[in-house]
């Protein structure tokens, strides 16, 4: 008895085929309908075509070209075997390469942007008396991760900072930098080794990279953790700091400086003196009330400072824009110094 013949849509449905890929395959050779009507031009297919069509799925899924395809269907059983088993012998090769791509791709999408080496120019001493100046809050226990001083580089300059959990000690010394932030925890002996070598270097340049400070083709330091100073210092109140002093050792202080001007902001009006001199009368008629600022030669400021009344003033250190500020104690807020820090940006 002849076996039935399936349209080509139950044929499709029967194998888990499109009709487009039977007739696709059919023109490759691959599958072959049992009929073809010559005037319509339908294809017919009878059951047996199923096995052989089945097995073309499977190998389409699997990726399978047509020629492969081709030696399994119409070869003897080992040779048939040997294609498909090299097929797979690739696609496993292929298989663990792209695995070891996208792993790559993930970790440097994990990690973000390359880092560039943060890179900044100092004045050497200057580091160097940072360095040395706040050692002392680091912790004294040689096995303490704190026995350590942080630098810390970002887009204002560098930080030089140590800490005990108990306090810490912070210099932020401006500077220009490039490239992106980066730190660096340098060992105590190792602070103190790069300090000497600082008084020596008159602009020292800076390079930190994956916690590597390369200062004059030295590298020092590693990258471990330390504590966040910056959150430290942003949770704490503005700092403010009082000292009285003589009036005669403030202008002694300013003479030694070498002070070719100073900056004079009034708190509130001025109660200056009669005037002696036409630069003091000039001074006098411009100070009118607070806010006035003035920039003086330090001569002139001699004079002015004289005006106060009692032979001490009162310094103020607040930590917005670190100025130094000086009042007289027996008229708080009358009148006030910007100190200069045209002289020394770094100190």
């Amino acid at each position: 008895m002849d076996e039935p013949l399936l349209t080509i849509g139950a044929f499709a449905r029967a194998v888990g085929l499109t009709a487009s890929a039977l007739r696709h395959y059919d023109e490759c050779g691959l599958l072959v309908p049992a009929e073809v009507d010559s005037g319509t031009g339908y294809r017919y297919y009878t059951p047996e075509l199923a096995d052989r069509a089945r097995l073309i799925v499977g190998m389409r899924e699997a990726g399978v070209p047509i020629e492969t395809m081709r030696i399994v269907l119409d070869s003897p059983v080992a040779e048939a075997r040997a294609a498909i088993t090299a097929f797979l012998a690739d696609q496993t090769a292929r298989t663990a390469r792209a695995e070891e791509a996208v792993r790559g791709v993930l970790a440097a999408v994990d990690a973000g942007p390359a880092a560039r080496p943060a890179v900044v120019e100092i004045p050497g001493p200057v580091l160097a008396a940072a360095l040395r100046q706040v050692r002392h809050a680091a912790d004294t226990d040689p096995a303490s991760e704190l026995a350590s001083v942080l630098v810390d580089v970002d887009s204002a300059g560098v930080d030089v900072v140590a800490t005990n959990r108990y306090w810490m000690a912070v210099r932020s010394l401006s500077a220009a930098t490039e490239g992106d932030g980066a730190r660096a925890v340098l060992g105590l002996p190792e602070a103190a080794e790069l300090a000497d070598r600082l008084d020596r270097i008159s602009i020292a340049e800076l390079r930190i990279a994956d916690g590597t400070l390369t200062v004059a083709g030295q590298e020092l330091g590693r990258d471990t953790t330390y504590p966040a100073h910056r959150l430290v210092l942003a949770g704490l109140e503005p700092a403010a700091t009082h000292a009285v002093l003589a009036r005669a050792d403030l202008l002694e202080g300013l003479d030694a400086a070498a002070y070719a001007e100073v900056d004079l902001f009034l708190m509130e009006r001025a109660h200056l003196r009669s005037p002696h001199t036409a630069e003091e009368t000039a001074l006098r008629g411009s100070v009118t009330g607070p806010g006035a600022r003035l920039r003086l030669g330090t001569a002139l400021f001699h004079r002015v400072l004289s005006t106060c009344l009692g032979d001490e003033v009162q310094l103020a250190v607040t930590a917005a824009d670190r100025p130094v500020v000086i009042t007289s104690p027996y008229q708080p807020g009358h009148l006030a110094l910007l100190m200069p820090v045209r002289r020394d940006p770094q100190g």
